[in-house]
């Protein structure tokens, strides 16, 4: 079988895999993922999914893979080594989630942004979503947000069915063995290195 059939297939058992998880009754909500940063053009239309459940919010992202030395790579911090090129490349995703928009201020009165989860705001938390190593064509991350999730930072989860949620793909470059699973599970850069994707509240 042809390595591009072959990948073709994963895609659509594991697109499957998430519509058959979502389940009935539960409306799959839609964003475009743009980047790197918030003036970033749009690499995926539609490429963010997201179920909303009574406990819990279901995440799924697929979007082209990033070429390796096609974009910028951020620098290190407490958690992570400088980013560098390399094969296989490393990316975790990260969600945002605010409980309360309106008690927002990141970007003015009731308007969320990434500062809200990291300074504190009332309801506002970031979470550690997936990590994943990728070499291929498709980059894919899935997971999930649940009453009983520990945020990196901020607060817990408490109102998935109204909840702002913005989500980002953070690339980490190069596998470094030695830092495994901390790669993928701590945080690098900021919204100016991330492809990210919203989706407003629900009233």
């Amino acid at each position: 079988m042809k390595k591009g059939s072959s990948l073709s297939i994963l895609s659509i058992l594991v697109c499957c895999s998430f519509n058959t998880f979502a389940g009935p009754g539960n409306t799959m909500e839609r964003a475009d993922v743009f980047g790197q940063g918030l003036a970033g053009p749009v690499i995926a239309v539609e490429g963010a999914r997201l179920v909303r459940k009574k406990n819990q919010l279901l995440i799924n992202v697929r979007v082209p893979t990033p070429a390796p030395g096609s974009y910028s790579y951020p620098p290190g911090n407490s958690w992570n080594n400088d980013a560098i090129q390399g094969k296989p490349e490393a990316f975790s995703l990260w969600a945002f989630i605010f409980n309360d928009p309106s008690a927002c201020v990141g970007g003015g009165p009731g308007i969320c942004t990434g500062a809200d989860a990291r300074n504190g705001t009332p309801g506002a938390g970031a979470f550690n979503v997936a990590g994943h190593l990728v070499a291929g064509r498709v980059l894919q991350l899935s997971g999930n947000v649940t009453f009983s999730s520990s945020p990196f930072g901020g607060a817990p989860l408490t109102d998935p069915l109204t909840a702002e949620v913005h989500l980002a793909i953070a690339p980490h470059g190069a596998l470094q063995p030695e830092t495994m699973p901390n790669q993928i599970q701590t945080p690098i850069g900021g919204p100016d290195y991330w492809w990210l994707a919203t989706f407003p509240p629900v009233d």
